[in-house]
């Protein structure tokens, strides 16, 4: 889909890739909901099965406890992978402010150090200037996350 997706946008004609992705998006909800039904139908069917085999209260119970069981595993993978996450983020947010902290020890030490230099200190201050108005830029939230 991320295929056709990247070829619509890239065609020259926008109400063509209009109709094109239009008709994708109804095929493929057509496609999930065919195959959401034909799980439902099978699960349907190895109810009906296990209710023959063992009777349907034990089917029921075993069901039952089988989604249970997959949705206990399902709430360990998330909150194992969610607390993954978390600390992957708190080590970046920890290096981003390390990199700040060592780019404003490094500016408010560049007057001694262009003191230090003389006459081309003259020239590279406005040279000092430009860099860390990049580095700012490069360091500043592009989205506006610092807001929430």
């Amino acid at each position: 889909m991320l295929r056709t997706l990247i070829l619509l946008l890239s065609s020259l004609d926008p109400s063509r890739a209009k109709r094109r992705f239009r008709r994708a998006a109804i095929d493929y909800a057509i496609a999930g909901t065919a195959l959401l039904l034909g799980l439902c139908f099978l699960v349907i069917a190895a109810f009906i099965w296990a209710a023959d085999r063992w009777g349907p209260m034990e089917a029921a119970l075993g069901f039952g406890v089988g989604f249970m069981a997959i949705a206990a595993v399902t709430m360990m993978v998330h909150r194992s992978v969610a607390s993954r996450r978390a600390r992957i983020r708190a080590e970046a947010e920890k290096s981003d402010q390390l990199r700040s902290f060592a780019t404003a020890a490094a500016v408010a030490a560049l007057p001694a150090v262009i003191r230090q230099i003389g006459v081309v200190g003259s020239l590279a201050l406005p040279l000092a200037g430009l860099a860390a108005y990049a580095i700012w830029r490069e360091n500043r939230s592009r989205d506006g996350d610092d807001l929430d």
